[in-house]
């Protein structure tokens, strides 16, 4: 059967395609799926086990060999979702490519591979998208609820009930990772085995207390690891519902008493899953001793499937960045009266250039994060006038913002950098597409902010006419700037600012 072939045919009833994809530190996934009638259902599945974090050198880099295996399976990727419109395509990576220090080189290629760039998330990012995945794969119920989540390179522990959680949570262990560092060469003891156990506790130790008073109703678990010991623990009937500590130490004491995981003959157990057993294993047991848990569930959902639900939400109900931006107005005590008159005239101004200037982009929502902007250019006020859109930047740049990715997230810091003052252009450098574009939002940005610094709350909407794209010219209403004489100052010195970016400026 031609999968892709399959793929391309949908018809109005059936509805349009998502897909997720989740480059993650032990394995790829790749999820296909539409929506129909507010559920989820899945088209097509693909995963790979790329082993990524296993492919970092000691420098921290990804090696050769690590670096062409995942992006020749991006490619395969590529060709199966080929046909999905790129709006409904979100690509993440995780832990390992948070932190190698090749990444950047990486994902220049995997864009080219997968026809799609692949966004990295903070590991709170993260735990808020798998929860998100897991919810909605559970029945409606008021519960309190832990999910916990082993990847290649971290761990996520997130409470919550229903969609919402109130508590995220990322550490710096996963199954990979685990093993690399307590089971060289696969060779399992009882004292290796207890020393990872000790340390995957003391990683956790920190979260503890706020976990367990925060408590919950019920355990659920989620991703490869996870479902991988549930699988085993059932099959070879240790446990009767779900996972037990009682059953992961019978796993455990037949992991010891082989030795290694790959002369490990149990049911249950997949080949592709013994070389980070061990690992998983130590990070399950330390968080059923280390919180008390009695039972977990096992969820067939987690971060792909979150990733999904999350474009639904963005694409026709409430967008979590528009949340996110929301708090961190009222965290930093934004004067939003002001941002609102600032992004009213960004984005008229936005109107009349995004079609001369091409600002448009499948993957980014321009206009969108000049808004986001405008709304957060004076968030470093509350840290101190002084520098103060250097403590802005800083601000959108180290704050968990739930929705935003890491890219995103140096865009909206870049232009709230530059809303004033001198061009500092090493800010964009850091971002690899898009450099002339955001200059323009900038600029957008930076008129809108010098129109309002009166803070006379109006609307305004000045006409902006381009030449050669980089010839402007503002017009007011008749009298305008002349009964706004410190906003004819104002821009008389943005105009030798402009010029020093290459940009000319007349007004009237």
């Amino acid at each position: 059967m031609n999968t892709t072939a399959n793929l391309e045919h949908t018809s109005e009833t059936e509805g349009p395609l998502y897909a997720a994809i989740d480059l993650g530190s032990n394995s790829f996934h790749l999820i296909i799926a539409r929506e129909v009638h507010g559920q989820m259902q899945v088209v097509d599945r693909h995963k790979e086990m790329i082993r990524l974090r296993a492919g970092l050198d000691k420098n921290g880099y990804l090696t050769e060999k690590a670096f062409n295996k995942a992006i020749e399976c991006l490619q395969r990727f590529g060709q199966l979702i080929n046909q999905i419109p790129t709006q409904n395509v979100r690509a993440v990576g995780t832990n390992t490519l948070r932190n190698a220090k090749n990444s950047r080189e990486f994902l220049l290629q995997a864009r080219q591979a997968l026809g799609h760039s692949i966004q990295i998330i903070t590991g709170q990012e993260e735990a808020r998208l798998i929860y998100l995945g897991v919810a909605h794969g559970l029945p409606a119920s008021e519960e309190q609820r832990l999910v916990m989540d082993i990847g290649g390179g971290s761990t996520e522990y997130i409470i919550g009930s229903q969609f919402t959680h109130t508590h995220l949570t990322s550490t710096e262990m996963g199954c990979v990772s685990v093993t690399q560092k307590h089971f060289d060469k696969g060779m399992i003891t009882l004292e290796k085995m207890e020393r990872a156990i000790s340390a995957c506790r003391l990683t956790l130790r920190p979260h503890q207390v706020k976990l367990k008073r925060l408590g919950w109703d019920t355990a659920i678990g989620a991703s490869g690891s996870i479902k991988s010991i549930g699988q085993i623990l059932e099959q070879n009937q240790w446990s009767d519902h779900g996972i037990t500590l009682p059953a992961l130490y019978k796993l455990r004491d037949a992991l010891i008493e082989t030795g290694n995981a790959d002369d490990l003959d149990i049911e249950g157990l997949k080949d592709e899953r013994r070389p980070v057993l061990a690992g998983g294993l130590a990070v399950l047991i330390a968080t059923f001793e280390e919180l008390d848990i009695e039972q977990m569930q096992v969820s067939p959902n987690a971060l792909r499937e979150g990733l999904i639900f999350d474009t639904l939400g963005r694409l026709f109900a409430k967008d979590a960045r528009e949340i996110s931006v929301a708090a961190m107005q009222k965290w930093m005590r934004v004067d939003t009266q002001q941002a609102n008159h600032v992004s009213f005239t960004a984005q008229a101004l936005f109107k009349q250039t995004h079609n001369l200037w091409q600002l448009r982009d499948n993957e980014y929502d321009f206009k969108k994060l000049l808004n986001w902007a405008a709304q957060l250019h004076e968030c470093g006020i509350a840290i101190s006038y002084k520098r103060y859109r250097h403590h802005s930047a800083y601000l959108i740049a180290q704050a968990e913002m739930a929705g935003f990715n890491q890219q995103e997230k140096q865009i909206l810091s870049a232009l709230v950098l530059n809303h004033r003052g001198k061009f500092i252009s090493k800010a964009y450098d850091e971002i690899d597409m898009h450099r002339d574009t955001l200059i323009r939002l900038t600029l957008l940005l930076r008129l809108a902010v010098r129109i309002h610094r009166g803070r006379d709350f109006e609307n305004l909407e000045p006409t902006l006419y381009i030449e050669n794209g980089n010839e402007l010219l503002l017009e007011f209403d008749e009298h305008w700037l002349e009964q706004h004489p410190m906003t004819r100052l104002d821009l008389e010195t943005e105009a030798k600012r402009l010029e020093a970016a290459g940009y000319q400026l007349h007004f009237k």
